[in-house]
């Protein structure tokens, strides 16, 4: 259990602070502002390997006319939270919320022992209590008092998880409309008087005008693929499965080596550590695309642009996959493209163009469901981690 407790609060605790990304005088979100607009001011030169055209796509995929995404250089000194790592989140309908209080003691007018094994002995029982949907008066007053704090019916808030170090409580808030969205401004505040343990409010990056550190483009991992397309063997031994590489894309690698306790997933390529290869689209999907136009359908290959319509409409109840819950992906690079990418049309300095664009991802090999052999099913968003952004001209 401590082990699984380390690995969520590595996973929450690296979500940004409500108040740093919402705080639209910060010199940091300033700072980027003018950073994005000095991108986006000069019409991209059109060419794929070029990064303004890179980052041109980016923000026509995850932006929109209500909420744009920021771009930022880390190396200028600003300091905001990069949602690189979390692109294939948007496969998830929930986008939560982190509330971290530095104990419970008076939650549900209770008193509690302050000592680490007790501690841990609470975390468990709530969990059960959480996944099993029972009463508790903890539960009960966590759940009264974030109602109170974001002015919503109980009814819309859904508790996940919760997690030591301090105390926190992982939830989502259903329907999250614009004008909801809009309303976090001023959030931790009203969570603070809700709490007098308060330490922190976090979100997912994803939820709020993501920002990209577009130092995190890594030119190690950048590389044109020829019209031939290669295959190769990846994975454990045994276990191996095919590497399709993609013929006629572009690649623009992220900086993840380093970034995990070890390399192995994805260095030196041939390792017996290394995790399979897939892709993941970024456009939308329809039952239909499955052959069951009466099934229950959740966008399969969830788009990089669904962040666009979460800003618009909000999220809606997660309904019943097709192939069960989780992220979606394919070791088929032509599978993806033929229904799951959005094509985006720029004005470039070479007149209008067309551009695809999908993400290269690593899966683990005890993480993953093979649906079909064109579709693999990763439950966990820890099983699945993009290592590049994959662009051509359409």
């Amino acid at each position: 259990m401590q082990k699984k407790q380390a690995e969520l609060r590595a996973y929450y605790d690296n979500f940004p602070d409500i108040e740093e990304i919402t705080n639209q005088k910060a010199p940091n979100i300033q700072k980027a502002e003018a950073f994005t607009q000095s991108i986006l001011s000069e019409l991209p030169s059109g060419n794929v390997t070029q990064r303004d055209t890179a980052c041109h796509v980016l923000f026509h995929l995850l932006g929109n006319e209500k909420q744009d995404c920021l771009f930022f250089d880390s190396r200028q000194g600003v300091s905001l939270n990069d949602a690189s790592g979390n692109l294939v989140d948007l496969s998830f309908q929930d986008r939560p919320f982190v509330l971290k209080v530095s104990d419970i003691d008076g939650l549900g007018n209770q008193k509690f022992k302050k000592d680490a094994q007790y501690d841990m002995k609470l975390i468990k029982t709530l969990d059960r209590v959480i996944q099993q949907n029972q009463a508790d008066p903890i539960i009960d007053d966590l759940l009264e008092r974030l109602s109170k704090a974001h002015h919503i019916d109980k009814k819309k808030i859904t508790f996940k998880i919760v997690y030591c170090g301090s105390f926190c409580v992982v939830y989502t808030v259903t329907d999250l409309a614009t004008n909801v969205i809009r309303t976090l401004t001023g959030i931790e505040s009203k969570l603070r008087n809700q709490f007098k343990q308060f330490v922190a409010a976090k979100i997912h990056p994803l939820l709020y005008r993501p920002s990209f550190d577009i130092s995190h483009f890594d030119e190690r991992g950048n590389k044109t693929f020829t019209a031939h397309i290669t295959t190769f063997e990846v994975g454990p031994f045994g276990r191996t499965k095919n590497y399709t590489q993609p013929g006629g894309w572009t690649r623009y690698g992220l900086k993840v080596l380093g970034k995990y306790k070890s390399d192995e997933w994805l260095k030196p390529f041939g390792h017996p550590g290394n995790w399979y290869r897939a892709y993941h689209g970024t456009g939308n999907a329809t039952a239909d695309d499955f052959g069951s136009s009466g099934a229950a359908f959740h966008k399969q290959f969830a788009p990089v642009d669904a962040a666009a319509s979460i800003f618009e409409k909000g999220f809606r109840p997660a309904r019943v996959n097709h192939y069960g819950d989780g992220v979606y992906c394919s070791p088929n690079p032509t599978f993806p493209e033929k229904s799951f990418i959005r094509e985006i049309e720029l004005d470039t300095k070479q007149g209008k163009k067309t551009f695809k664009c999908m993400l290269m991802v690593a899966v683990n090999p005890d993480g993953v469901k093979f649906a079909t052999n064109d579709i693999w099913v990763v439950k966990s968003p820890d099983n699945i981690r993009t290592y590049g952004i994959l662009i051509k001209e359409a």
